[in-house]
């Protein structure tokens, strides 16, 4: 699983949202509906899809397939026609025509539609782990909707603990792929357990969908990073606003620590605090390298396969880097492709996926090339608040060693030395206790957050400032 693009493709694709979709049936029948398809290999895959309204009032739905893990899959268009609706997937599409009191459905992605019937339910099925938040419930937990820049409005959960006056916030700041304010993946919601730790402990938490995601509006599929700035700006400022905290700081994810550090050196007086949880210090194109590496030796490559895939991983990577229009691009990347041996090929189709890294559709993505040129040890150098840095030890995404020491040197080299720096045994990229470390593993741990990395975290946080 790949930092930035594996992970996207894994959840089914990062999507976007174009256009409002009017009311009607869309209104009416608001809520979650569920169906078992019948797939080509003989199996009755559970498939949902939930019509709602997003932060700005506006009807739209998403997608789940609760068999696989993966919910809140954005739809990109909308298309009503009196009692049928259209929804477009990109990768698939969705009809759904409604009949007395449910949904009678299709599903097109391959030759055939596939068919099924969807009944109304309460919600969709999820795996419940032995974290997962219980109630009683010491906070309140408050709906907002955020105003940010181009017109996008976030959905947002604000989380503030009972009879704490003036408490720290801190806002959770998302890894790469089209994340929800849960950060839910492979049947884990990080971000619900992690807000849950640290309200109980009186600190207020901020979570909220990305943009063009579950209710948040806004175009997903070809965002960019200084876009994303701009949403977590946003959701800063409306933490100030409120002036009923006593400090903000900022919690990133992945790629969410270099989204905060951006924020936090752009904004010195509004973000106190900045806590980097497998956060990135390497300059993007070595990072994109080094994960590639990794990725193929988990999956089978051995040594010499490696370096021969990596020849080419370079040269795919440049080819984006040096063609900013899109169909020169795509052109030497062909070309690229059909000058390697029949050998060669076979490696790279082993080593690619379908639609995501190393593919040509993957190549288009704005947000792909503006990775590739993007330099994390920049931010960090005009960080001057204090940083927490953990990494874990068993992180295959972003090793720990490698991007502690490159955020360690960058705020040195500009002078921050309020950093608390600490690799975290034995813990995976999403910091659950783990024995390999590799992606596969996710889903198999019954941890949601490791107990040493919450009480760190809530240790630094929680601190007077």
């Amino acid at each position: 699983m790949k930092l930035f693009f594996r992970n996207a493709v894994a959840l089914t694709m990062a999507l976007s949202l174009h256009s409002f979709a009017s009311a009607g049936i869309l209104q009416e029948h608001q809520g979650h509906w569920l169906g078992g398809m019948k797939v080509p290999d003989g199996r009755v895959l559970k498939i949902g899809a939930e019509l709602f309204t997003r932060a700005d009032g506006s009807y739209w739905a998403s997608v789940s397939s609760p068999d696989q893990g993966v919910y809140d899959i954005p739809v990109k268009i909308i298309k009503e026609h009196g009692d049928t609706l259209e929804l477009d997937l990109v990768f698939a599409a969705m009809k759904l025509t409604w009949r007395k009191d449910h949904f009678v459905s299709e599903w097109m992605q391959g030759p055939a539609p596939l068919a099924l019937t969807m009944h109304r339910v309460k919600e969709f099925p999820k795996r419940i782990r032995f974290q997962t938040p219980k109630a009683p419930f010491p906070y309140r937990n408050v709906s907002l909707a955020i105003a940010s820049t181009e017109g996008v409005t976030l959905g947002a959960t604000l989380s503030i603990p009972n009879g704490k006056h003036n408490p720290n916030v801190v806002v959770l700041v998302h890894g790469s792929g089209p994340g929800t304010r849960d950060a839910e993946l492979a049947g884990h919601r990080p971000f619900v357990v992690l807000a849950d730790y640290l309200a109980r402990r009186g600190v207020a938490v901020l979570r909220y969908d990305k943009r063009g995601v579950s209710r948040s509006t806004g175009d997903y599929e070809n965002h960019t990073l200084p876009q994303l700035v701009d949403d977590l700006n946003a959701v800063v400022q409306t933490m100030v606003a409120r002036k009923q905290f006593a400090n903000v700081g900022l919690i990133g994810l992945s790629e969410g620590p270099q989204i905060a550090a951006e924020v936090a050196a752009k904004n010195p007086e509004a973000v106190n605090f900045v806590v980097s949880l497998a956060g990135t210090g390497l300059p993007g194109i070595e990072m994109l390298l080094l994960q590639d590496r990794i990725w193929a030796k988990d999956h089978g490559a051995n040594p010499v396969e490696v370096e021969r895939l990596m020849v080419y991983v370079r040269a795919y990577y440049e080819t984006i880097m040096t063609n900013a229009e899109v169909q020169p691009r795509i052109e030497m990347l062909k070309a690229l492709y059909e000058q390697l041996s029949p050998e060669e090929k076979t490696l790279v189709e082993k080593h690619k996926m379908n639609e995501g890294t190393l593919s040509l559709s993957w190549a288009t993505k704005p947000f792909l090339r503006a990775t590739l040129l993007s330099n994390p040890q920049i931010a960090w150098a005009r960080v001057r608040c204090p940083v927490l840095a953990l990494g874990g030890s068993l992180d295959h995404q972003v090793p720990a060693k490698e991007n502690l020491a490159g955020i360690n040197a960058a705020l040195k080299a500009g002078g921050n030395e309020k950093v608390e720096s600490v690799e975290l045994l034995s813990l995976n990229h999403l910091f659950q206790t783990a024995k390999t470390g590799t992606e596969d593993e996710y889903d198999k741990i019954e941890e949601t957050l490791a107990p040493i990395a919450l009480h760190r975290i809530a240790q630094f946080v929680a601190k007077p400032r």
